[in-house]
């Protein structure tokens, strides 16, 4: 148990091949159910303050996204088992029938995103934080190359080595991503900051270029960095709940 209600469960993955993963889980009694797709690299630590802050009876997932999890040595660059990580908490699943929110930071704005769109049934709403659909900033390009570096490869970490796989996988899938966010039917809320130092707040506002209009938010947060869940957790469950309220109106 960590605090606040939420503690880490243990679960099977149902990817291509089964993998055994993790997440942060704080039950909630009411309908809904927010599954949280972090970032690259993932760090669900970086959650506990948005889990201790969310309203009573919200029920809350932060998933490890799988090659994150406990003892993931493999690395998974495709969207489709990404996505797979989160399914046995849509409806139907092991953790029960909940209508679910996706909440997607950085690269997990993408992941957010296909959910409802894989499962429109059960994904009722999508709330973007920081998303990267574009490309992030040019310093942030030039960390990414320096793996690629030749001799450098060896002495890079296995965790970053893991994000500049992601990353540069990211960019065969974004586009077909997109041309089908164009047509989403759940309500979506974009939340960027303007100081956000890692993916420019042009990636929100193309974002709302592709999203249908009437069904889509945006909020620009003054001041914000790339780690609002930090900085702004209650802002990103005002989001949440104003994804709530439209869909419940739908």
């Amino acid at each position: 148990m960590f605090g606040s209600g939420f503690h880490e469960v243990a679960y099977t993955a149902p990817l291509s091949a089964p993998l055994e993963n993790d997440a942060f889980h704080r039950p909630g009694e009411g309908d809904w159910r927010v599954i949280v797709f972090p970032g690259s690299p993932c760090n669900k630590l970086l959650f506990t303050r948005l889990l201790r802050t969310a309203p009573a009876g919200l029920d809350m997932v932060v998933l490890s996204r799988p090659g994150f999890g406990r003892g993931h040595a493999q690395v998974y660059t495709d969207f489709d088992e990404q996505v797979a990580a989160a399914k046995p908490f849509l409806s139907g699943g092991e953790f029960g029938d909940k209508k679910v929110i996706t909440l997607g930071v950085s690269y997990g704005g993408e992941l957010a995103l296909k959910a409802a769109l894989d499962h429109p049934d059960a994904v009722k709403g999508v709330v973007t934080v920081a998303a990267l659909i574009d490309e992030p900033h040019d310093y942030a390009l030039q960390l990414e190359k320096i793996g690629s570096v030749s001799g450098v490869e060896p002495y890079v970490p296995n965790r970053w080595l893991k994000v500049r796989k992601e990353i540069t996988a990211r960019r065969a899938q974004i586009g077909p991503l997109l041309d089908r966010a164009s047509k989403i039917e759940a309500p979506v809320e974009v939340i960027h900051g303007d100081f956000d130092a890692i993916v420019p707040k042009s990636n929100a506002e193309k974002l709302m270029r592709i999203l249908p209009r009437e069904r889509t938010g945006l909020e620009i947060i003054p001041g914000g960095t790339h780690y609002l869940e930090l900085q702004y957790p209650r802002r990103l469950h005002r989001a949440v709940q104003r994804v709530i309220e439209r869909a419940e109106s739908a």
